[in-house]
C-alpha cells in the first residue's frame, strides 16, 4: 500500500501558527492579532488576484497563508500599514521575479529587507527572547524539524546553525565579542524562525546537498561579516546577499548544466 505523501507546506504552516498561538498566549510577543489578521489579509487577497490575473485560475492560497504568518511574525511595527506593505510586497516579488517558472529570492527575506533598510522608522525586527517558556520552545522547535525534514531541507537548518555558532565562537575568541553576544541570538525565537523557515524554502535553496550546505554555511558567514560592522538585523542582509551573489549565479550555471546533459 503507497503511503499518504502529505504536502511540505502543512507542516510550515503548523510550525508558524504555533509561533503565533505561543507568542500570543505565553510569550509576550509585540505583534498583536490585528498584525496577524492584516499580514495574512493582504498576503492572501494579493495572491488570489494575481494568480487570476497572470494563469487565470483561483487557487488554494497557501503559499500565501505562510507568508502572511512568516511576516506577522518577523515584522513589528505600532502600526498596521506596515504589516500590509511587507506581505503585499512579498506576494508581488514572488511572482514578478522568477526564473524558470521559480521565484529567484525568499519573498518573506526580500520584504523584510526592504521594509527594515527604507522604512526603519516604521518598521523592525525585534529579537524576540523565549523568557521562560522553554516547553514551547521545545515543542515548536520539534514542529520546525518536522517541517524542514519533510521538505528535504533539514541538512540547511543544521548546517546554518553549525555555522553560526563557528563564527560566533570566532568573535568571541578573536574578537572579544561577549560571550552572550556572540551566542545569544540562538536562543531567540527569530532565530529559530529565520533557521527554520527563511532559508528553507524549497524553491529558492539549490536541489543538490552539497550546495545547500554551503550556501547556509555562507550566509552564517556573511552574517558574522556584518555583524562584526554593526549592521543591524545582518541575517536577513546576508540571506539576501548570498542567494544574490552565490545561489543565483549558482542556479543558472546548474541549469545550463542540466540542459547540457539532456542534448548530450
Amino acid at each position: 500500500m503507497m503511503g499518504i505523501k502529505v504536502d511540505p507546506r502543512y507542516f510550515v504552516l503548523l510550525f508558524l501558527l504555533s509561533f503565533v498561538i505561543a507568542g500570543q498566549l505565553f510569550l509576550g510577543f509585540f505583534q498583536k492579532w490585528d498584525s496577524m489578521a492584516v499580514s495574512v489579509s493582504v498576503a492572501v487577497m494579493a495572491e488570489l488576484l494575481l494568480t487570476r490575473l497572470i494563469r487565470r485560475q483561483w487557487i488554494m492560497p497557501t503559499s500565501a497563508l505562510i507568508t502572511g504568518l512568516g511576516i506577522s511574525l518577523l515584522l513589528s511595527s505600532h502600526l498596521l500599514w506596515p504589516y500590509a506593505c511587507a506581505s503585499l510586497l512579498s506576494i508581488i516579488i514572488k511572482h514578478a521575479v522568477r526564473m524558470r517558472g521559480k521565484h529567484i529570492f525568499n519573498p518573506n527575506n526580500v520584504a523584510m529587507c526592504f521594509m527594515l533598510w527604507f522604512l526603519p522608522q516604521y518598521a523592525v525586527s525585534t529579537p524576540k527572547q523565549w523568557t521562560n517558556g522553554y516547553e514551547v520552545m521545545v515543542f515548536i522547535l520539534l514542529l520546525g524539524a518536522i517541517a524542514a525534514y519533510s521538505a528535504g531541507r533539514l541538512d540547511t537548518v543544521i548546517s546554518f546553525i553549525l555555522g553560526f555558532a563557528f563564527f560566533a565562537c570566532i568573535r568571541y575568541y578573536f574578537f572579544d565579542e561577549p560571550l552572550f553576544y556572540a551566542f545569544g541570538p540562538m536562543l531567540g525565537a527569530s532565530f529559530q524562525l529565520f533557521s527554520f523557515f527563511m532559508i528553507t524554502d524549497p524553491q529558492t535553496t539549490p536541489p543538490t546537498r552539497v550546495a545547500r550546505i554551503m550556501l547556509a554555511v555562507c550566509i552564517s558567514g556573511v552574517d558574522t561579516v556584518l555583524r562584526l560592522q554593526e549592521v543591524t538585523n545582518s541575517t536577513f542582509y546576508s540571506a539576501f546577499l548570498v542567494t544574490l551573489f552565490i545561489g543565483l549565479p549558482y542556479r543558472i550555471y546548474y541549469y545550463r548544466k542540466s540542459q547540457e546533459r539532456v542534448v548530450g
